[in-house]
């Protein structure tokens, strides 16, 4: 299972006060889980999504770990009872729906999950080819690429940029 790694993204309270709170999503302030789950609970039943033992049990793994994770890392992690493949598949889909979690790909054929507080607050990823292990890159400097694409007639624009390396560990191996 991954680690926190240092700097990573940080999820904010709520969808709510966004406007007030953006800066923090990338701050190093610990965040009350009880209170995101809260939060993200909240979202669900405004969606129309009741309120599960199983989806609570995603949403804590989610929010305690910095992810990306894949479905399969997900289901190790979860209690065996909790959640069969397709229901774990369908949760995911769901919160991915709602804006909860951010889906990645980074060219291996697999799909990684992560939480996520709001779509605006993001950040990119750097995986290495060597181990596959994964880090944030905690800011993202292409918000201005998103207003130029908006002038050729194109709303709700979102983009993803990931890179690709060797990391310090491979390559002192490789050396």
């Amino acid at each position: 299972m991954k680690q926190k790694k240092p700097g990573a993204q940080r999820p904010l309270k709520t969808k709510e006060n966004l406007k007030h709170t953006k800066a923090l999503a990338h701050s190093h302030v610990d965040i009350d889980v009880s209170h995101l789950l809260e939060d993200a609970c909240g979202i669900l039943r405004n969606a129309g999504l009741k309120r599960t033992p199983n989806r609570e049990n995603l949403l804590r793994f989610l929010i305690e770990n910095h992810g990306p994770f894949s479905k399969e890392e997900i289901q190790k992690a979860l209690p065996k009872e909790d959640f069969d493949s397709v229901t774990l598949y369908r949760n995911l889909a769901n919160f991915e729906e709602i804006g909860l979690v951010r889906r990645s790909e980074f060219g291996d054929g697999v799909s990684r999950y992560e939480f996520q507080s709001h779509p605006d607050n993001h950040h990119h990823h750097i995986v290495c080819t060597t181990c596959h292990k994964v880090d944030s890159l905690d800011s993202c400097s292409l918000p201005k690429l998103d207003d130029i694409v908006e002038k050729f007639g194109y709303s709700k624009v979102r983009h993803s940029l990931e890179f690709f390396g060797v990391c310090k560990d491979c390559s002192r191996k490789q050396k």
